[in-house]
């Protein structure tokens, strides 16, 4: 008994660093609580979260093979998510759509399967995914800055901007208030809304925003060069001390010409596997880089060290022809 009200208490401890962003705290309780049966499949959920979240992908895929719950809903989910993430886009399907026949899953899994849809360039299928989400009041905010994000991705700044009208900012957790504030931003600039003289932001806490409004080469080396920061070598992650940022932002440029990138919303994730050691992930020298885009374009905003798995890009879509030419006529349908 006294072991389960401690698990219970570690679960609950785990849960609130987890919202208050405190990894490394959230990851020390959610590994006892997993100890026990009554919460290990919710404890191995949010450790899996955590790897993803600190671009652990190698050591995320890990927990999954060793674990053998893959008939748990939820595992199959992040399982989803990290395929997902490595662009195995397909598979990701199969995982998700099996979610979806677990009644409490089903309007979750019809979000994640929407997203998955634009990255495979069905954006028509994905934008009705969203507009029937939007029924639910639940997943209303979701789905509603899920086709803002498509329709920013298409280049319909006004129609994105028609959308965010339709958000009740009263009603944003702190997470989405800060993304609201940023697709906000995005969208007026493009729309010609906003001018150099409105740029208010702060480059620390509103770095992305403030990059809209300056787009030299020093800002975007100065932030990059945090990524160095070697007390984040367990966490986070960092580059070696001696990188040369700037050879590596060339060689990263001329890399991501060729690739398609992993939609994220109002981002683009390119990531791939360099042939020589770049920095640490946790305890892992890695060559593997994440570099961060604003999304449908190649204008760089962020790059930093990642450990993708065996099974990255199995299925091959990071530099496919055919997924190319179908966002394309994804775009130009509509």
């Amino acid at each position: 008994m006294t072991s389960n009200i401690n698990s219970k208490q570690a679960f609950f401890n785990g849960q609130e660093c987890w919202q208050n962003n405190d990894y490394i705290k959230a990851r020390y309780w959610f590994e006892i609580s997993s100890q026990d049966d009554n919460f290990r499949i919710a404890s191995l959920y949010k450790l899996i979260r955590i790897e993803i979240k600190e671009g652990k992908y190698a050591k995320a895929r890990k927990i999954l093979n060793n674990n053998q719950d893959i008939n748990s809903p939820v595992l199959k989910y992040i399982y989803g998510l990290l395929e997902n993430i490595e662009n195995n886009f397909e598979q990701s399907k199969k995982y998700y759509s099996e979610c979806m026949l677990t009644p409490d899953m089903q309007y979750k899994s019809l979000i994640a399967l929407a997203k998955l849809y634009i990255q495979t360039g069905n954006y028509d299928v994905a934008s009705k995914m969203y507009q029937t989400l939007q029924l639910n009041p639940r997943f209303y905010i979701q789905s509603t800055i899920g086709l803002t994000c498509l329709s920013i991705l298409e280049k319909r700044f006004y129609d994105a901007q028609q959308y965010m009208l339709k958000i009740d900012e009263s009603k944003l957790n702190p997470s989405q208030t800060q993304h609201y504030r940023f697709l906000n931003a995005y969208i007026k600039y493009f729309l010609g809304q906003l001018k150099v003289s409105d740029n208010i932001y702060n480059p620390e806490k509103d770095y992305a925003i403030y990059r809209l409004f300056d787009h030299s080469e020093e800002t975007l080396l100065s932030h990059i060069e945090k990524h160095k920061n070697q007390s984040e070598k367990a966490t986070n992650g960092c580059f070696f001390e001696y990188t040369d940022i700037r050879k590596l932002l060339l060689d990263a440029r001329e890399i991501i010409e060729n690739m398609n990138g992993n939609h994220f919303e109002s981002s683009d994730m390119y990531r791939f596997k360099l042939d020589t050691p770049i920095g640490y992930k946790g305890e892992l020298i890695t060559s593997d880089l994440c570099v961060v885009t604003m999304i449908g374009t190649k204008d760089i905003i962020t790059m930093y060290p990642v450990s993708l798995s065996d099974e990255f890009d199995k299925e091959g879509f990071s530099t496919s022809e055919q997924l190319k030419l179908k966002r394309l006529q994804g775009g130009i349908k509509r």
